[in-house]
């Protein structure tokens, strides 16, 4: 199962998103420790991109929770569908850690090392929507190929009562 991959890597990094963002409450507003020097102004890039780093560090595993259990379920190519998988957990991984790297070492800002597991990422993320949505799509029309004689002999009566009944069922 490709989504079993995906949860529990993500809950691995999660646990590690929560941990990094306890280290940086030791100096985010009354510092117990020193501020790493290039993280000492609040407002400055570096700050910010640390910040966003430790943001990407909880949500991105959050998402490869929720998209876990339709990588199962896919309409894709085995290879898409790993592949998928694959952008997901690495860019959970990765683009944290280029984030605070391109936050401790300004210098690497320029080289924008972030950009690539990003887009990794939102590549992933695509996928599984692609998948998700061409496997609706199947399913509706292995639907209707299977009940397309079923509406030809009903009354009117019968399709009110179905109606009635799916109102009914539904939770308010």
């Amino acid at each position: 199962m490709i989504g079993a991959r995906n949860v529990r890597g993500a809950l691995v990094l999660l646990s590690l998103g929560l941990t990094a963002g306890l280290a940086m409450s030791l100096y985010a507003f009354e510092p117990m420790v020193r501020v790493p020097a290039p993280l000492a102004h609040y407002d400055d890039l570096p700050r910010r991109l640390i910040r966003l780093a430790h943001i990407a560090a909880i949500m991105l595993p959050l998402i490869n929770i929720v998209l876990a259990p339709w990588l199962d379920r896919l309409a894709l190519p085995r290879p898409l569908t790993q592949s998928a998988s694959w952008l997901l957990l690495l860019g959970a991984v990765t683009l944290p850690l280029t984030l605070a790297l391109e936050a401790l070492v300004p210098p690497l800002i320029v080289w924008r090392l972030s950009a690539a597991p990003a887009v990794g990422f939102a590549l992933g993320v695509f996928l599984v929507a692609a998948g998700a949505c061409r496997a609706g799509e199947l399913a509706d029309a292995t639907k209707e190929e299977s009940h397309a004689g079923c509406d030809a002999g009903r009354s009117e009566d019968h399709a009110d009562r179905r109606r009635t009944l799916q109102a009914a069922a539904r939770p308010d």
